[in-house]
This record gives C-alpha cells, structure tokens and sequence, in this order.
C-alpha cells in the first residue's frame, strides 16, 4: 500500500474480528482492489457485512485505516439466507488472492446477496454464485461453453484434463443439461439439483487444496 490516501471504490465486509478497544481488522471484497484487510477504528456501527459501501483508506504496509466507509444499499439477509451469505463469503476469503483485482467477482456476490434477500431459492443462488466466482480463477470453467455441451450427455471434471465427456451416471458426473443451466446461469432443474451440488462441491474442494469451510456444514 501506498502512503498515499486510496481512491473512493465500493466494497463489502467479508468478515470482521476484533484488533483492540474500538478497533477491528476487517476482510473486505473491493472492487478496485480486490481482497485486503484493513483496519476500522470507531465506526464499528456502521461497517458491517451484507452492506454495500464507498471506501478508502490510508496508511502503509498490509494494515491501512479505513478513512471513508459509507453505507450505500443493505442486504437484509436472515436464517437460511444469513448463512448462505456467510458461505458465500468464507469462499471468498479461502479462494481469492489478496489484492488481486477481480472485476467478475463483487458484482456477483451482490447479486447472490439481492437474490437471498429477495427470498430466492437458496441452493439456485449458490450455484449461480459458486459458477461466477469459480470461473474467473483459471478453474476450467471460463472455458466451457454451453453451446457445445450435449444436454443428453454427461461430463466430468478432471484436474489436469478439463471438462471431458463420460459414460451416463458415472461417479462424479454431471448431466449435460445441469451443466449447461450452470454455464449460462440458468437455473437447474429439480431433479439434478443434488448431483449439480456434488459436482461444484468437488471443484471447489479441488482449488481450496484442503482448506476447510466452515460454513459449508451450516447449509
């Protein structure tokens, strides 16, 4: 970081925890920046997760102070809704670099948020949002393209190869169709809405490289 004072971006609360007497470190998700840590002295009202917010900050090394964090659109999310968030955030944390700026990655948490708090299914907004988070990171998946997946088919995927087609109801397989609603964001269908879980769950699993999520026993 800079000396300097950072330009205005907008951002959100990843998570919070406690530095000293009015202070906390916050995870934040900018959208100029990408993931960092800062820290937030008297403003422990206000700066909160589920919140989108204007922000800048100061100082040196990987520590700054928070010197704007003004509230621009609340997320009221609650129950089920509250900890698909959470999730969704802890994934963040676990899966992103630190001050890489990914622009796919804020507008697609926000709307995962907007969704929840509208009362949306939850494990829809989850894959729409695992899908959109994922494919930015060089997992494979920026390189799928609906159009060419056979919707009666049913495909893998493997570390080293990619995408590749299998024989129907292999382990570890997913349909086509579900694959395809998936890639274009389309919801999946009910019945494949198990096996569209497993086969985000495994791809996850493979880029967090043993690393737990909490959160995911909580859904």
């Amino acid at each position: 970081m800079s000396g300097a004072g950072s330009a205005v971006t907008q951002g959100v609360v990843l998570h919070a925890r406690p530095l000293r007497e009015n202070s906390r470190v916050l995870d934040l998700l900018t959208a100029g920046s990408g993931r960092l840590s800062a820290v937030v002295r008297g403003k422990a009202g206000s700066v909160q997760p589920f919140v989108l917010l204007d922000l800048a900050w100061r100082g040196r090394g990987e520590l700054p102070t928070l010197s704007v964090a003004e509230q621009q659109r609340v997320f009221p999310l609650t129950g089920r809704s509250l900890v698909c968030g959470l999730y969704l955030n802890e994934l963040i944390l676990r899966l992103y670099p630190r001050e890489a700026p990914i622009p796919e990655a804020l507008p697609a948490l926000l709307s995962a948020y907007a969704r929840l708090a509208a009362g949306e299914r939850a494990d829809t907004v989850l894959r729409r949002a695992e899908w959109a988070l994922l494919a930015p990171l060089d997992s494979g998946l920026e390189h799928v393209e609906p159009a060419e997946l056979d919707p009666d088919g049913w495909y893998r995927y493997d570390p080293e190869a990619g995408l590749e087609p299998v024989a129907a109801g292999r382990g570890e397989a997913i349909p086509g169709s579900a694959l395809r609603a998936l890639a274009t964001g389309e919801d999946v269908p009910d019945n494949h809405a198990r096996v569209s879980r497993d086969f985000m769950r495994r791809l996850i699993d493979i880029h967090l490289a043993g690393r737990p999520l909490r959160t995911r026993g909580l859904l």
